[in-house]
């Protein structure tokens, strides 16, 4: 799923997030990125981890407008 984040300077703890939970993740050029979760049983359940580990990182951000590209 793409993501777009407002602020460049937050990417890499973006990126980070994810990874730290068990995301593939790629950037995907200036503000975007690209998550996947290559485990996750169906396209479904990887986009409601991606919404969930989203949800949780725009919390402790919340200053910082992030978008799900898809």
């Amino acid at each position: 799923m793409l993501i777009r984040i407002s602020d460049a300077a937050l990417v890499a703890d973006l990126c980070a997030h994810f990874l730290r939970a068990g995301f593939a993740v790629e950037e995907a050029g200036g503000t975007m990125i690209e998550v996947t979760r290559p485990d996750a049983p169906t396209l479904g359940q990887e986009q409601r981890e991606v919404e969930l580990h989203l949800a949780v990182w725009r919390a402790t951000n919340p200053d910082v407008k992030v978008e799900l590209a898809r």
